[in-house]
């Protein structure tokens, strides 16, 4: 399931999404499990334990945003249990993300878009293809397409309802 949800652009929403594509955001290479790798930032780590771990400086701004959009779309949540912001660039090779689910609890992602380069999500049997700015809840087995020109950053974030 894919709900798209409206995204209030707060000032808090802003200066994150600033100091995210700012050049100094600093970003780790992944060899990914779903058969396409990525430029990572960890904020909260997988709740892999008992509990999840503030790994960033910017866990908490991003939280503050989650909630933000959460609040600003009736979205009740009890924790937010994993942060991360993702960065996949065009590439002649594998265009798709293999069919994945994050973790192997009940939950729900929140995806939020910080760039424009496109890039489809998709879930089940829906898709969306975003624009900068958008945010989707999702739930099930999901996958991504690559972006065909520019940087795919994105928010992806675990809530437990």
């Amino acid at each position: 399931m894919i709900k798209v949800l409206k995204n209030p652009r707060t000032d808090t929403y802003k200066n994150l999404k600033q100091i995210i594509s700012d050049q100094n955001f600093n970003w780790v290479y992944q060899d990914s499990r779903t058969g396409m790798p990525f430029y990572s930032h960890t904020l909260l780590n997988r709740p892999e334990g008992k509990y999840s771990e503030v790994v960033s400086q910017y866990a908490e701004h991003a939280g503050c945003v989650v909630d933000e959009i959460l609040r600003h779309n009736n979205t009740e949540y009890k924790f937010l249990l994993r942060s991360n912001v993702n960065c996949v660039h065009p590439d002649n090779d594998v265009q798709l993300s293999e069919p994945h689910v994050d973790h192997d609890f009940p939950h729900i992602n929140v995806i939020l878009y910080l760039t424009n380069a496109g890039g489809k999500t998709y879930c089940e049997d829906e898709f969306h293809d975003p624009k900068e700015d958008d945010v989707i809840l999702l739930t099930g087995e999901h996958w991504m397409e690559r972006p065909k020109v520019g940087r795919r950053v994105i928010i992806v974030n675990t809530l437990f309802t």
